[in-house]
């Protein structure tokens, strides 16, 4: 008995046995008005119970937007400011070079109000609605060129072309409308042949959208992309923002001794409430605080040192940037502990910067580079870095496939 989907109504079903010695049964059915039936307050409390952390999460924030106007509308012919800021956030998540994302995957298609405070993560379910597993590819620049011009080909039709191939580029990219082509990428000229480290979804490398000039690429590249292991390698990109804005609040809230307000030598969920709640201007849920203590917190003892803060700001791409003294897209450990005395406080301990430059500088090059981020962030990123109801089934099914690919690396060493 269908009842419809609109909650109008409600099926009942009637089964009568006429007396008790009968074989037969008298079955009818009909449909009632939902509003004959109130509320059972026992079942309504354990409802409320159960979403009230997921209406304490669709409400939390992400990140500020006073004063932008963010868009999704129409992203399928044109480049849009919110397509600019998730697909930039995703690369400094994935600690990349560039990065890219099919509009297809960013489905709001709106535009948001203009006194709007802040992003919240039922805004980012709404427009990332899928896995949309990222993974970081090492691309030529040509190929990266080629590959967003043939996305956007059909948007310079008259009239344009809706496709949701058409590739959304993060902040450090310029696409030139009149020569169809990427002719900037990280804020300086596109070299054809340099290989840049490109965030891509990885189910494009596959096929998906038949992308003419990454697929040439991809089947003469094959060993740079292990397909069967693709859900090993992608992140899924909501998990993904959801984590880079848990570790970017860190250096949005300052410094040690202005979130540690009663220098007690560590900071404690209460004074992370207090210093997002200074802000995003208004108290934030705890499941937030929880979020973004879980991304700083190295060793799950409920309490940030100053080794876990100077650790989270160095996975954030804006304090990297600040970082960089002589802005040459390395950073030496002088850069490093400057930043350090200016975040821990003057007398901050420098075994600290050692340890952590040692970490990331495992080449010895006696800077950290890019890639050296790169390959730390994706070490560091887990499933269950951040807390996200209605992921458990995708965090299960990626784990699964890593785990067969653990077994089939195992049994080819064994056979070896």
């Amino acid at each position: 008995l269908k009842t419809g989907c609109d909650c109008k109504a409600v099926g009942v079903c009637d089964i009568v046995w006429p007396d008790p010695n009968s074989k037969k049964v008298e079955v009818s059915m009909r449909m009632e008005p939902i509003d004959k039936f109130g509320p059972n307050p026992m079942v309504q409390k354990t409802v409320e119970k159960h979403q009230s952390c997921l209406k304490e999460l669709d409400t939390a924030p992400l990140f500020n937007c006073e004063g932008e106007q963010l868009s999704s509308k129409t992203n399928r012919i044109q480049q849009t400011s919110l397509g600019t800021k998730l697909v930039s956030s995703l690369r400094d998540a994935l600690g990349a070079d560039c990065c890219v994302l099919n509009a297809g995957n960013i489905r709001g298609n709106k535009v948001y109000e203009e006194d709007k405070k802040y992003f919240t993560y039922n805004d980012l379910k709404t427009e990332i609605p899928f896995d949309a597993e990222m993974v970081v590819m090492p691309l030529p620049g040509q190929v990266i060129s080629d590959t967003v011009k043939f996305t956007r080909e059909k948007s310079f039709l008259d009239p344009p072309v809706s496709f949701g191939g058409y590739m959304q580029i993060s902040d450090d990219m310029t696409f030139d409308n009149e020569t169809q082509s990427v002719t900037h990428i990280k804020g300086e000229p596109l070299d054809p042949e340099k290989i840049y480290s490109c965030g891509i979804l990885f189910m494009v490398m596959t096929g998906v959208d038949n992308i003419t000039p990454l697929m040439d690429w991809a089947s003469g590249n094959s060993h740079l992309f292990p397909t069967d292991a693709c859900s090993e390698l992608g992140r899924p990109a909501k998990l993904l923002l959801v984590d880079y804005f848990s570790k970017a609040i860190w250096y949005q809230m300052g410094a040690f001794k202005d979130i540690d307000q009663d220098n007690k030598g560590y900071i404690s969920p209460e004074d992370v409430a207090k210093a997002a709640e200074k802000h995003f201007k208004e108290p934030v849920a705890k499941i937030y605080v929880d979020n973004v203590m879980r991304a700083a917190d190295v060793n799950k003892d409920g309490k940030i040192t100053k080794d876990e803060l100077m650790r989270v700001n160095m996975m954030n791409a804006w304090a990297r940037r600040d970082m960089d003294l002589n802005k040459d897209g390395v950073l030496d450990k002088e850069e490093v502990e400057t930043f350090a005395k200016k975040i821990l406080g003057e007398d901050f301990d420098h075994t600290l910067v050692d340890t952590l430059f040692t970490k990331l500088d495992t080449e010895g090059k006696g800077h950290i580079d890019g890639r050296a981020v790169e390959q730390w962030m994706a070490n560091d990123f887990s499933l269950e870095s951040v807390n996200v109801p209605g992921q458990t089934l995708e965090r299960q099914e990626i784990k699964a496939v890593q785990e067969r690919l653990l077994e089939r690396s195992n049994s080819k060493d064994g056979k070896e």
